[in-house]
């Protein structure tokens, strides 16, 4: 998925401020500069988006803890969940790969290992895990929204 299809999907397409649902006033909002990465990335009607641009009465505060909120609702409590714990522990993560195949998809974290097991002892059904660990693009995100 396309950085502007998340940005899009993470607000519902509307502005991340104040709601405004009408797609041609959107636009995407740089927060630090011009860094096209996904976390400096926000969707904002063409109202808001001016109001930060010249600070009248939205800081740049309000706008990166509503970003923060967005980053969260993304990657899923399950995956940020993830990513802290993999942050931490340098052996990674073991998961379905469901779970985090967003994460990996974003390069965030990615799969080091393929773990199989038999998922009861009837033996009708293979369960499949991975171990992930978390890319330098996913200690960045850390660092700047998770901690």
């Amino acid at each position: 998925m396309k950085i502007k299809e998340i940005l899009f999907n993470e607000t519902d397409y509307s502005c991340a401020l104040c709601g405004e649902r009408q797609v041609k006033s959107l636009t995407e909002h740089h927060i630090d500069g011009k860094n096209n990465e996904y976390d400096n990335r926000i969707i904002l009607c063409h109202n808001c988006h001016h109001r930060v641009t010249n600070k009248k009465g939205i800081t740049k505060i309000e706008v990166k803890a509503r970003k923060k909120s967005l980053i969260k609702k993304t990657l899923t409590q399950y995956g940020v969940s993830a990513l802290k714990l993999a942050y931490r522990n340098e052996f990674g993560v073991v998961a379905t790969p469901l779970l985090l195949y967003h994460l990996v998809g974003m390069g965030y974290m990615k799969k080091k290992e393929e773990i199989e097991g038999y998922g009861d002892n009837n033996k009708d059904y293979i369960e499949v895990e991975a171990r992930y660990v978390v890319t330098p693009k996913g200690r960045k995100l850390h660092d700047k929204w998770l901690r």
